[in-house]
């Protein structure tokens, strides 16, 4: 195929379809009607001889020659938005760019008020989008180039091959039980610690979280009474119950009054948690994404 006769632009359009499996949140993703989309998969399945994509159950179903392709405009379309990017000023006060970002509840929560209050002053225009946090590896997500950015939860600060990182910040954990909690009051030993039923919080089903792994290291396990996914759920369960929650001391703290609940230290040693921007290496020279890193570190690292 002559590539001066082929509309690049179309490979964007496909790489998008192929990510999201669905025509109508790609062409959303892309900002353009449902109807353009169709229209320009028209003509690229023509230029291509291929049908890409057959819908089975509303979903976009990639053939092998879409498969094929695939494999290379998740490497060459990142390349390409650095090629640009590299030589393209990011002008924050005018600019209209979406930021697409992967995010857990808690890390959102610890993010979103103050950031998008300062953007809204210094960016006005700048658009976030905030995505569930997937259970993949970051560099997998971050590798197909949809996303710009992935807000993670980690106990050490480790660098990762292909992704860089700033660990924005950095807080211990607490135990917490209902005021009302007679077997609890004002500290927990650890036969108190063993002896109730607790609550894990596990976003992807995990049957383990890192108060498990700490028993694990002494020899001990404990009881999980109710598993859930949130973080800014899960002390909502403890009031009037015998629960113990071990969970971020920056949640813990908001709610315990509210909620009646007493905020204790844990009786074993758990590390801290550190809440990490990551973002591909391919986007290095990406004046929109340094621009957005350094006001994340202004904002939390150095007021």
């Amino acid at each position: 195929m002559d590539i001066k006769q082929f509309d690049l632009n179309l490979l964007t359009l496909f790489h998008k379809l192929y990510i999201t499996g669905s025509v109508s949140q790609a062409a959303d993703e892309m900002c353009i009607s449902q109807s353009a989309f169709s229209h320009a998969l028209a003509r690229l399945r023509k230029s291509l001889n291929d049908p890409l994509f057959i819908r089975e159950n509303n979903y976009m179903k990639p053939t092998e020659r879409a498969h094929l392709l695939a494999l290379y405009t998740e490497k060459a379309l990142p390349l390409i938005e650095q090629g640009l990017s590299s030589v393209t000023p990011f002008e924050p006060s005018t600019s209209e760019k979406t930021f697409r970002i992967a995010a857990t509840d808690f890390s959102e929560f610890c993010l979103l008020p103050k950031l998008t209050k300062h953007l809204a002053t210094v960016a006005p225009k700048v658009r976030l989008q905030v995505l569930p946090a997937s259970p993949l590896p970051v560099k997998q997500q971050l590798s197909h180039g949809d996303l710009d950015f992935v807000l993670g939860f980690q106990h050490q600060d480790s660098a990762m091959e292909g992704v860089r990182h700033l660990t924005w910040l950095s807080d211990e954990y607490v135990t917490l039980a209902c005021k009302h909690n007679t077997k609890v009051q004002h500290q927990i030993t650890l036969e108190q610690f063993l002896a109730h039923k607790h609550i894990l919080i596990a976003p992807w089903g995990e049957n383990t979280g890192v108060v498990d792994h700490a028993l694990a290291s002494l020899d001990l396990t404990r009881e999980i009474g109710c598993q859930q996914a949130s973080v800014l759920v899960a002390p909502y369960l403890l009031p009037n119950s015998e629960y113990v929650l071990t969970m971020p001391k920056r949640i813990a703290s908001l709610v315990a009054d509210k909620l009646q609940l007493q905020v204790l230290k844990p009786p074993i040693h758990i590390p801290n948690y550190h809440l990490q921007l990551y973002w591909h290496l391919s986007k290095s020279n990406n004046a929109a994404i340094n621009w957005f890193v350094g006001e994340v570190e202004k904002l939390f690292l150095e007021s």
